[in-house]
Parts: structure tokens; sequence; C-alpha cells
């Protein structure tokens, strides 16, 4: 659960060892199964998705039951 932080008020998934069309899969893939807002952004180290405020309710609800509460401070949930 270590390779995302949140940004602002959204949120980035590090996805570095991803390769490119694999990032578009899980991009696409978030947006068509699951309704989110989420556009690719390119830094040095790799890929990253970036999640929009927009999304952040509902991916909380999504994932808060998989989520150990000692990384609940990633998505701002105490």
């Amino acid at each position: 659960m270590g390779d995302g932080s949140k940004q602002n008020e959204g949120l980035h998934l590090s996805i570095y060892a991803f390769s490119d069309s694999d990032v578009n899969l899980l991009k696409n893939a978030l947006i068509n199964r699951y309704d989110l807002h989420c556009t690719i952004h390119k830094t040095d180290r790799g890929p990253r998705i970036y999640l929009n405020k927009t999304s952040m309710i509902n991916l909380k609800q999504i994932i808060l039951p998989y989520i150990v509460p000692s990384m609940r401070y990633k998505l701002g949930i105490i």
C-alpha cells in the first residue's frame, strides 16, 4: 500500500514499473468500471495515475474495507 500518496485533494498512484500499455489499461478500468476521473502524469521515474478530487469520495468507499488502519492517513482518513 505504499505506492501512492494524497496530492492536494486528489491521489497519485505511483506505478513506475508498469508499461505504458498497462498504465492505460489500469486508467481505463478505473474510469469504466468505477467511474473515477483520472489522468496519467509522466514523471522522470515513470508514469503515475492521478485521481482528482471529484473521485475521492467514491474511491474511499470502494477501498476503505481493504486499507489497514495505519495506512488510512494516505487518503486523509483518520
